[in-house]
């Protein structure tokens, strides 16, 4: 048995967005992981962005958790190696946005990871095994799950184990990572499990997000646009798939520039707003505003029958340890009407995170949960947080207008 060994699960803490004019529905769906905050994240980028990536064959110490993970992809592998180094480091785990940054640079574009690490002094293989063994076959498998793992040893006895892992619906054919400024880009991908639509969202150096015509034929996906501005375009292919719409594909392109090497957190618009606020639902609601103001919308006017909706709709999320849009309740449609609210289009931005500005980070950066947040149409909002007995907070945003 190792001594002073310290386990970090580190699972998604997942995102949901939904805009719908009611009563239809339609879903839109986005998860992150959140841990603690890290070092200087560096990284070398690959020219392009695509999928899948066969490895290696791994070594025995490396192949005896893939036996229990999956096969092996060789981004995922270079992202579990720099997550263990970190750590044995002294570094803590990448942050969302850090993880994101660290798979795109390694060329990967999907979403969704779920990442796993033990470290310690003098970790025993076969507990180190158990222990992860008992993680994943706690996950539910969703299309083709893929594994990252990196065992590394230090100084002293020290030693960490860290596994990657995701779900891949769909591959990419490459998409380069640095275009120029007006260039057209050609996405095209292959779903890997069935699929009724496909949309791709841009989310652009500025502005707020838009869809792309694109189409999905024989579980072919193919889209074109130009990146017409200089700077970071978010671009995300999302699906309608078994579970609903969410998300399968994701890259940035960097137009008339270089992929930067460091990442560099910048604050987003609203962050700050959250200061002096008098609860957890009114710092949301600050930093929904702030936002809002900062690009030129209409702040959204606080209803009480809507923050009712949103409260019930946060603990129900708490307890079942879920994120979604249904998780026991109803559809935001089903829940909106048994309140008896009136309204002609109403959309839901639904997260667990581990603060409120990280979570109103994540919201902003996500093209589909941006969507809502400026959306002209909407005028009142109802706003909920619930905090789990771990530090988690689970975040309801329930909008709606005429």
């Amino acid at each position: 048995m190792n001594a002073h060994a310290r386990r970090l699960h580190r699972g998604p803490s997942l995102l949901h967005a939904l805009v719908c004019s009611l009563p239809a529905l339609a879903a839109l769906v986005l998860p992150l992981v959140a841990s603690a905050e890290a070092g200087a994240l560096r990284v070398t980028w690959k020219p392009a962005v695509s999928s899948p990536h066969p490895a290696a064959k791994a070594g025995p110490r490396e192949a005896a958790l893939l036996g229990l993970c999956g096969p092996a992809d060789s981004a995922l592998m270079e992202v579990a190696g720099l997550v263990a180094r970190r750590q044995l480091d002294g570094a803590s785990a990448l942050t969302a946005d850090e993880l994101a940054f660290a798979l795109r640079a390694a060329g990967d574009p999907h979403v969704w990871p779920k990442a796993w690490s033990l470290s310690g002094v003098n970790l025993d293989d076969a507990d180190t095994e158990t222990r992860f063994k008992g993680w994943i076959n706690g996950l539910r498998a969703l299309g083709a799950r893929r594994c990252g793992v990196a065992k590394l040893d230090g100084e002293g006895g020290a030693s960490v184990a860290t596994v990657i892992t995701f779900d891949a619906l769909a591959d990419m054919a490459p998409v380069t990572t640095a275009a120029r400024v007006g260039q057209w880009i050609t996405l095209e991908g292959t779903m890997l499990v069935p699929a009724s639509g496909v949309q791709v969202v841009l989310l652009g150096p500025r502005a707020a997000p838009r869809t792309v015509p694109s189409s999905l034929s024989g579980g072919k996906i193919r889209s074109t646009f130009a990146v017409d501005q200089p700077g970071a375009w978010l671009v995300q292919v999302l699906a309608t798939v078994s579970t609903g719409p969410r998300p399968v594909l994701e890259t940035t392109i960097y137009a008339g520039q270089k992929p930067p090497s460091e990442f560099v957190r910048a604050a987003v618009p609203g962050e700050e707003a959250a200061a002096g606020a008098k609860d957890d639902a009114d710092a949301m609601l600050r930093m929904i505003n702030a936002a809002r103001i900062a690009e030129g919308r209409k702040p959204l006017v606080r209803d009480a029958a809507l923050d009712k909706v949103a409260q019930a709709h946060s603990e129900e999320m708490m307890k079942a340890r879920l994120v979604g849009h249904d998780v026991g309740g109803g559809d935001p449609r089903k829940r909106i009407e048994a309140a008896g609210i009136q309204a002609t289009i109403a959309g839901e931005n639904v997260a667990s995170a581990s603060s409120l500005p990280n979570a109103h980070r994540a919201l902003w950066a996500s093209p589909s949960h941006r969507g809502n947040l400026l959306l002209e149409r909407f005028s009142r909002v109802g706003v909920a947080v619930s905090r789990g007995t771990d530090g988690s907070y689970w975040v309801t945003e329930l909008f709606s207008g005429s």
